[in-house]
C-alpha cells in the first residue's frame, strides 16, 4: 500500500506556495465617494493625502501569522501607519471596500471569515498612536453553507462571497455613532493552514489580513464606543475558529465559531452579517 506521507507533504507545499497571491484593499467608498486605497507596490515615498486607507510597506499583501497576533502588525497590517485623511461618512450608512492584487481579488483556496472592528481616535486619526486604539467588533461573517464554490469540498465562506462580489465587501457603520474620527479595522482570516497551529502565538496557523481605513463620522449621534480592546489582544491563534482543519472535515462547518469578541451591543441595530 502506498504511503500517504508524500501526498500530505505535497498538499502542504501546495498551500504554502501561494504566497504570491495575497491581496489588499485597493478601493474604498464612503458617503458615495470613491477613494483609492494605498498601494505599497508603488513609490513608498509618495503616500497621498487623499486616501483614508492606512499606509503599509506590505508590498506582497502578505499575512500576519499567529506569532504576531500580540504585536504591532496585527493592528493595521505589517508596516502599517496612519492615513493622513479621514473619509466623511454618516452613521448608519455603508462603507464599501474592494480587495485586489496581482490580477485577482482574493485567492480562492484562502477560505475564512471576514470581521469588522471600529475604534474611536478621540481626535485626529492622522496622529493617533495605533497602540492606544480600543476596537469593538461591529460585524462578521464566517461559514455560509456547503456549496463549495471553489470545487474543493471545503464549503462556502465569507471570503468566497467576497470573490463572487468582485472583491467587494460592505460594512455598516453603527447608527447613532457620535461624530468624530474613527479607525475601521477590516479583516480577512485565511484558514487554509490553520491546522498547522502548535498553540498560542504559533509560527504557523491561521493567517490574518487586517486593513485599516480612517473615517470621519458626521451628524449628531450620541453613541460612544465602550468596552473596546487593543487589537493585540483579540486573538492568540489557538482559538477553535483559528485551528480548524477545513480540508478533512468536508464542506459543512455549522459549528464554526468566528474568533474574537462578541459583536458590540451598539452595533446590533446595524446588520451583524455583511455582504
Amino acid at each position: 500500500m502506498l504511503s500517504t506521507l508524500p501526498t500530505s507533504l505535497f498538499f502542504f507545499s501546495s498551500l504554502t506556495s501561494v504566497a504570491f497571491g495575497h491581496s489588499m484593499v485597493q478601493e474604498i467608498w464612503a458617503n458615495g465617494v470613491h477613494y483609492n486605497g494605498w498601494d505599497p507596490n508603488g513609490d513608498l515615498s509618495a503616500y497621498p493625502n487623499t486616501t483614508p486607507g492606512w499606509y503599509t510597506t506590505n508590498t506582497g499583501g502578505g499575512p500576519v501569522n499567529p506569532v504576531d497576533a500580540r504585536n504591532r502588525p496585527i493592528i493595521c497590517a505589517p508596516g502599517g501607519s496612519n492615513a493622513n485623511f479621514s473619509a466623511p461618512v454618516a452613521p448608519g450608512t455603508d462603507v464599501r471596500v474592494r480587495w485586489f492584487q496581482a490580477g485577482q481579488s482574493w485567492p480562492r483556496g484562502h477560505h475564512g471569515p471576514i470581521i469588522n472592528y471600529i475604534a474611536a481616535c478621540n481626535g485626529p486619526c492622522s496622529t493617533v498612536d495605533m497602540t492606544t486604539l480600543k476596537f469593538v467588533k461591529i460585524s462578521q461573517k464566517g461559514w455560509i453553507d456547503a456549496t463549495s464554490p471553489g470545487n474543493d469540498n471545503e464549503g462556502n465562506w465569507a471570503t468566497d462571497e467576497l470573490i463572487a462580489n468582485d472583491g467587494q465587501w460592505t460594512i455598516r457603520i453603527p447608527s447613532g455613532l457620535k461624530a468624530g474620527e474613527y479607525v475601521l479595522r477590516h479583516e480577512l482570516i485565511a484558514l487554509h493552514v490553520a491546522f498547522t497551529s502548535t498553540g498560542p502565538y504559533s509560527a504557523t496557523g491561521a493567517e490574518f489580513y487586517p486593513q485599516c481605513v480612517s473615517l470621519k463620522v458626521t451628524g449628531s449621534g450620541t453613541k460612544t464606543i465602550t468596552g473596546g480592546v487593543d487589537a493585540r489582544t483579540l486573538y492568540t491563534g489557538a482559538e477553535p475558529g483559528l485551528t480548524v482543519n477545513i480540508h478533512t472535515s468536508g464542506p459543512s462547518h455549522p459549528n464554526y465559531v468566528i474568533p474574537g469578541p462578541a459583536i458590540w451591543s451598539g452595533a446590533l441595530s446595524a446588520r451583524s452579517f455583511e455582504a
